[in-house]
């Protein structure tokens, strides 16, 4: 159902949510007003008042803490990220030290990989699809080729080593950030969320004041709560929907690598 969700605009989904809640908080202040008269909810305004209190400042922690949790999710993704792509740029950069065919093989081998984190994996992070191994069978060929280089060059076997550990990071990057695409709230979490959004909403149809009066305050709940939803099922998968992580920090270094290799070709 969510992965239909994030399919939409975030400006489609703000509205589903918002008028969703609008219109069925009309509806049930409507059938409040018919089976509750507006008497008796009037004596008990300050009892619903103080429930009402004690139940916002809930949700409010509630969906706080949610929220800065996602929002430190993302943060860390975009953090794996960005030293994923670091390290290949710091492969790439140091390869160019090495001596014999692996030089060029590794630089074709990291536009492979470059190729395949931007056309094959975003693309499936986007729709919550799995991310097959093509990316961890480049970087084994990778190493295979910096292995091959210094067993031939024992004169550059620290430089070497230097390399593997920049593709040791690549790969721990690269897992980090596979992981996060897989990650999402757990659904006692989302149940925990939305009967606070509801309780939120529900108790407020009780208070007996003036209708329209009603309406205004309900509806402006209401817009409230599925602004927060809005929010949390926005940050709840950094690969999904509008406001996701790009890639970016890949797409410029791979513009760099074709520059440089149409450079060369045309010297």
């Amino acid at each position: 159902m969510l992965n239909g969700l994030y399919q939409l605009s975030d400006i489609a989904i703000f509205i589903i949510l918002s008028s969703t809640a609008i219109v069925i908080s009309i509806i049930a202040i409507f059938l409040v007003k018919l089976f509750i008269p507006i008497d008796f909810r009037y004596k008990d305004n300050s009892v619903i008042a103080n429930t009402s209190s004690l139940i916002n400042v809930l949700y409010g922690v509630l969906a706080g803490l949610t929220a800065l949790y996602l929002i430190n999710n993302n943060s860390y993704t975009s953090d794996a990220v960005q030293r994923e792509a670091s390290a290949v740029a710091n492969i790439y950069r140091e390869s160019n030290y090495l001596q014999g065919s692996q030089k060029a093989a590794i630089q074709v081998e990291i536009a492979n990989y470059l190729n395949n984190v931007i056309h094959v994996e975003w693309p499936a992070m986007r729709l919550g699809q799995h991310i097959n191994s093509d990316g961890n069978s480049i970087i084994d060929n990778i190493s295979a080729d910096i292995h091959i280089s210094m067993q031939k060059n024992l004169g550059q076997t620290m430089f070497s080593l230097d390399l593997l550990n920049e593709v040791k990071a690549l790969y721990d990057a690269r897992q980090q950030r596979i992981q996060m695409s897989y990650a999402q709230l757990d659904p006692e979490i989302w149940v925990v969320v939305l009967l606070g959004t509801i309780l939120t909403l529900c108790i407020n149809y009780l208070f007996g004041m003036n209708f329209y009066l009603h309406v205004f305050t309900v509806s402006a709940a209401a817009l409230m709560t599925s602004s927060m939803l809005f929010l949390l099922i926005s940050l709840d998968r950094p690969f999904q929907g509008e406001f996701i992580i790009e890639p970016s920090a890949f797409q410029a270094l791979l513009g760099q690598i074709q520059n440089k290799t149409h450079s060369l070709a045309q010297k």
